[in-house]
């Protein structure tokens, strides 16, 4: 009969102490990369949708040009060091409340649009895709309940003796349209309707004019594209553009400091970091920083 030796026995090797730290480091290592690159793919994918949202605006804007020939109306928001401040709507002769809008045969209107005013740069609106493509005014102003209006007029007001009406050019995956307070106690009769993304940020419609020639101007004359636009496209894309379309992105802030719009404050807060050196340097950190993720589309 063969008898086995104890002492030869094979027994199951343990881990170490170090073995089992290290194993733990690894896996630690593993979910800390899934979990980045998890993240990154979710704010890859929010950027791709709010892209295409905005593609959509453009499209939308566009057709808006086609159907009725001329662009949706630059809204006046009322902002201090605009033209004028009493806000998106007004009473018109007829008494009636009507859009505040733009026009460039007002002398002041077309100064402020060709920038030559002491705010060049809030040639936008975040009411007038509320208003015009999305429809979204009471009937008492644009003729129809609920999204969509009757046929619009090219001083910004709705033809209430027409039936044609269309209805919302736009149907947005992610955010819609919202009434935005400016002031305790303000109420959907003020008008102050935006259209905003995934984040609450309202989009921008910009809309501007070209200025005069003068000497060493090249031949496309003065472009007197609003300053968010120009740095993010090439000048050729510039060179016949009427419009732009603009998302805030992720980090919910366009990198646009002034009256109105944003401080370095917040968009510090917005990215989570401080920029240093003088006022003015730190600033422009700022809006260098914060306008890599805009998403800015520009049509005609």
């Amino acid at each position: 009969m063969k008898h086995t030796d104890s002492h030869n026995t094979r027994r199951p090797r343990a881990f170490t102490l170090i073995e089992l730290l290290v194993s733990i480091l690894i896996i630690g290592v593993l979910i800390g990369l899934l979990v980045v690159g998890m993240r990154q793919a979710f704010a890859a994918a929010r950027k791709a949708a709010t892209t295409q949202d905005v593609s959509a605006l453009k499209v939308a804007v566009q057709t808006f040009k086609n159907d009725f020939g001329f662009l949706p109306p630059l809204v006046k928001d009322g902002y201090t060091g605009s033209p004028d401040q009493r806000g998106p709507l007004v009473v018109s002769d007829s008494w009636r409340t009507v859009p505040n809008v733009y026009s460039i045969s007002d002398p002041i209107d077309l100064r402020y649009l060709r920038g030559e005013s002491n705010n060049p740069r809030y040639r936008y609106s975040v009411y007038s895709l509320a208003y015009y493509i999305m429809g979204e005014l009471d009937k008492e102003i644009d003729g129809l309940e609920g999204p969509g209006a009757r046929k619009p007029k090219r001083n910004g007001s709705f033809d209430r003796l027409t039936n044609e009406t269309y209805e919302a050019l736009f149907d947005p995956k992610t955010g819609g349209v919202v009434f935005a307070a400016w002031l305790p106690g303000d109420v959907p009769s003020t008008g102050r309707f935006e259209l905003q993304d995934r984040n609450g940020v309202a989009y921008r419609y910009y809309r501007w004019q070209p200025g005069t020639m003068a000497a060493g101007d090249d031949e496309r004359g003065v472009l007197n594209v609003p300053e968010l636009v120009e740095v993010a496209r090439e000048r050729t894309e510039l060179g016949d553009a009427a419009f732009a379309i603009v998302a805030a992105g992720a980090d919910g802030v366009f990198g646009d400091i002034g009256d109105q719009s944003e401080t370095l404050a917040q968009i510090e807060d917005a990215l989570g970091k401080r920029f240093t050196g003088s006022t003015a340097e730190a600033e422009a950190k700022a809006e260098a920083a914060a306008r890599v993720d805009n998403i800015v589309e520009v049509g005609r």
